[in-house]
């Protein structure tokens, strides 16, 4: 699980707090060897704040959602809140998935959020694959 800290500390390292690139979830599923394959990505445009389960909520509202937002969304935290954790929520239907990792794509400016989750044993999870 990662928090907004963790964040902050990898846009600062490897996009220079670039404000131009756009938001990405990319959904991780474990195969047989453990290894991570990519089972679906999709474009964040949403980001909520939810102080009462100190999260960072992630989601694919109608919205407009770049880093230039999200950055501005962060800065605007108390101190405390850094230590909330990152989350995806996909729909009311499925369970939150928190953000394991962080990636960029340089040349397509898109800064990527990774997220699993244990398709065995998390009911209403399987459908997640048809959303992203």
């Amino acid at each position: 699980m990662k928090y907004i800290i963790d964040m902050i500390d990898d846009m600062r390292e490897n996009i220079q707090n670039s404000k131009e690139y756009t938001l990405l979830a990319m959904l991780l599923k474990e195969d047989a060897q453990k290894n991570f394959q990519n089972a679906g990505e999709k474009v964040i445009t949403s980001l909520r704040v939810n102080h009462e389960h100190q999260e960072l909520r992630l989601g694919f509202l109608d919205e407009k959602a770049t880093t230039k937002e999200f950055l501005v969304c962060v800065d605007a935290l108390e101190m405390d809140a850094l230590m909330y954790k990152i989350v995806v929520k996909i729909s009311d239907a499925h369970p939150l998935m928190p953000v394991i990792g962080f990636g960029e794509n340089h040349e397509q400016k898109q800064y990527t959020f990774f997220v699993s989750a244990d398709f065995n044993n998390i009911s209403g999870v399987k459908n997640a694959y048809d959303r992203f």
